[in-house]
């Protein structure tokens, strides 16, 4: 999954970056740029700028992308005015760092755990890089694996393009042919099918690639 942040303090982006794919925005017009051109699972931007928020709100998919914003001493018109035109939520700067973490915890919990249940039969380890049930398991490997926990912790959104893969997963996505999703789809059904007997991954045309839940 990928972040996008501004101005955020560098004990936190560190941490973050064990989470998260990071762009690190060198001013506000860079974040804003960024947030335009590129797909984000999560913004977090430092910034009492109004305007300068709003822009961002502006250029984002609120299905795709949670913006969280932290502001100093925000009023309460500008918190629900942010929160009106998009935001997921509006903090405090001085709220502590395990503050933080644990609002970006609560919108995306399953980015956070080790172990991920799947249709209550299956796991996926994020650890390990394996996917199985009570009797097998397999092993994916590089962005196989990263394809597949992000299908899974996404099950309940509308399918997911190639494009959006290829931002929230790779550093460099404007470098990569989206072909490299079809490669790597192919080798999780592969893999998947061969020990478990199913196709876990639903090709939807004109559209991209979602989850089976059943």
């Amino acid at each position: 999954m990928r972040l996008l942040t501004f101005n955020i303090n560098k004990k936190l982006v560190d941490y973050m970056q064990n989470i998260y794919i990071t762009d690190i925005a060198e001013d506000m017009e860079d974040a804003i740029y960024h947030s335009e051109v590129r797909y984000y699972n999560l913004i977090l931007v430092k910034q009492n700028s109004i305007f300068s928020c709003k822009e961002i709100l502006k250029k984002v998919n609120s299905q795709v992308t949670a913006v969280v914003f932290i502001i100093d001493e925000p009023s309460k018109e500008f918190e629900i005015k942010l929160l009106k035109l998009g935001a997921i939520s509006v903090i405090n700067a001085s709220a502590s760092n395990e503050f933080i973490l644990a609002k970006i915890e609560s919108i995306h919990r399953e980015n956070f755990k080790k172990v991920i249940p799947f249709r209550n039969k299956y796991k996926i380890n994020t650890e390990e890089k394996s996917f199985k049930d009570s009797e097998s398991k397999v092993f994916l490997k590089g962005k196989s694996f990263a394809i597949l926990s992000y299908l899974i912790k996404n099950k309940h959104r509308p399918p997911i393009s190639k494009d959006e893969l290829l931002h929230a997963i790779w550093d460099e996505p404007e470098m990569v042919s989206d072909n490299v999703i079809e490669v790597n789809i192919n080798n999780i059904r592969n893999n998947l099918k061969k020990e478990f007997k199913e196709n876990f991954i639903e090709t939807v045309r004109h559209r991209g690639y979602k989850i089976n839940l059943i």
